[in-house]
């Protein structure tokens, strides 16, 4: 009998304990309301969601809605030490209240601004060069990665009538009107009217690109962390590290500003269509940033479509690797007349009627699903690789003909007075 009773009592004790350990496993999985207090033993950490591997405990910021709840921290398989009892409490703050800290923290100060010099060359009409000068510009060095920089060139304020010149409209009718008009007539001068009318646009200093984001610079930021999308490591077709990238979306492009804004403290975007072309145009008025024209020595575009004064040649069907051809504009830039073309910030407006004037970005009624790309590309006759020319396409397509440069705001100090106090 005695030992009947104590095989109940071992058999109740068992149960009684299955039970509570079941309820406690079932109360660990349930999470915790929105702003709800969590207990977590031994010392203030984040929780770490079930199946992530272990480590240092970092929160990261998620794209998620605001109400969305932390994961509660997984039971413990065995009984708290002494140590652990000492329990503190935290309130876990919603992923949203981090984004808005990351965004609101203070840049860091630029690094020191170094000067570099560039030939600049000026074209006539049958495109040849009538004057070739040596100019200078300030930049700083944006270390990505190992051995992967990001040159970026201040770009002086200032004030540019923007838009094509009814008279290079007329020439350009002139021109090419009667081939095209052939095949497409309406669109052709459609196309051309979404370059007028002509404004006034003031601009600040700013940082632009020197060349466009090459294929070593995409994968080094696709490599971050991701932000709001996955990134393909390895996207263009026609391969080499210094190459541009093409066959990235806009969404594609926005993601790699993000992730490097994330990585550097600063605050990397596309430009506006604005800041895009007063930076082609570097003070000059002509079509080109290099005169009259372009030419297929200095310039890669589809050189079987030249201007009207030049031969057919030969086309490279392909890109080329950043500044190769030897040449930047007046404000040192390179291959801002084809190569890619270049994705900007805004949507697309039929036309500059209601445009900005101090160069922001442009989307009120807009159509948002259709974003500017400019500059031309290797494919591109030479009227599309003008410094007026502008084209859409949907933000989401990728082509082997597109890719982008990226854009920093100046840090409002004044690039020159941290320049001079680093020294």
């Amino acid at each position: 009998m005695k030992d009947q009773t104590k095989f109940c009592f071992r058999t109740l004790g068992q149960a009684v304990c299955q039970t509570l350990l079941l309820l406690a496993l079932a109360a660990s999985w349930l999470p915790p309301a929105k702003g709800q207090v969590v207990i977590v033993a031994n010392k203030l950490r984040a929780p770490r969601a079930p199946g992530k591997p272990k480590g240092k405990n970092k929160v990261k910021p998620e794209a998620e809605p605001a109400n969305t709840a932390a994961p509660v921290p997984p039971a413990p398989t065995a009984l708290p030490s002494p140590e652990a009892l000492a329990l503190t409490f935290s309130v876990i703050p919603p992923p949203t209240q981090q984004l808005t800290a990351f965004a609101t923290r203070t840049a860091p100060p630029l690094p020191k601004l170094l000067s570099y010099e560039f030939d600049v060359l000026t074209l006539d009409a049958r495109g040849q060069v009538s004057e070739r000068r040596v100019e200078t510009a300030a930049y700083f060095v944006e270390e990505i990665a190992r051995g992967v920089k990001l040159e970026m060139v201040e770009i002086p304020s200032g004030v540019s009538t923007l838009g094509t010149p009814e008279a290079e409209l007329e020439q350009l009718k002139k021109d090419y009107g009667r081939e095209l008009e052939k095949s497409s007539p309406d669109s052709w001068l459609q196309r051309l009217q979404t370059e007028t009318p002509q404004r006034t646009v003031k601009l600040p200093t700013f940082f632009l690109g020197k060349y466009e984001v090459t294929q070593a610079q995409w994968r080094a930021v696709a490599s971050l962390p991701k932000v709001n999308r996955e990134l393909m490591s390895d996207p263009s077709r026609f391969k080499g590290g210094n190459r541009p990238v093409e066959q990235i979306s806009w969404e594609d492009a926005v993601e790699f500003c993000e992730r490097l804004s994330r990585a550097t403290g600063r605050k990397y975007r596309l430009p506006t269509e604005a800041e895009w072309e007063y930076a082609c145009r570097a003070g000059t008025t002509s079509p080109y940033g290099f005169g009259e024209t372009v030419a297929a020595e200095w310039t890669n575009y589809n050189a079987k479509y030249p201007s009207a004064t030049l031969a057919k040649i030969t086309n490279r069907r392909r890109t080329l690797p950043g500044g190769s051809l030897g040449v930047a504009n007046a404000f040192g830039l390179y291959d801002m007349h084809g190569n890619v073309w270049e994705w900007c910030w805004d949507s697309w407006h039929p036309n500059y009627q209601s445009a900005p004037a101090d160069g922001t970005v442009w989307e009120k009624d807009g159509i948002a699903y259709l974003k500017v790309v400019r500059g031309g590309a290797w494919d591109s006759a030479a009227g599309e690789c003008r410094s007026g020319a502008r084209n859409k396409l949907t933000s989401m397509l990728r082509f082997s003909n597109t890719g982008f440069r990226v854009v920093l705001e100046s840090s409002g100090t004044g690039a020159k007075q941290e320049n001079a106090a680093s020294n």
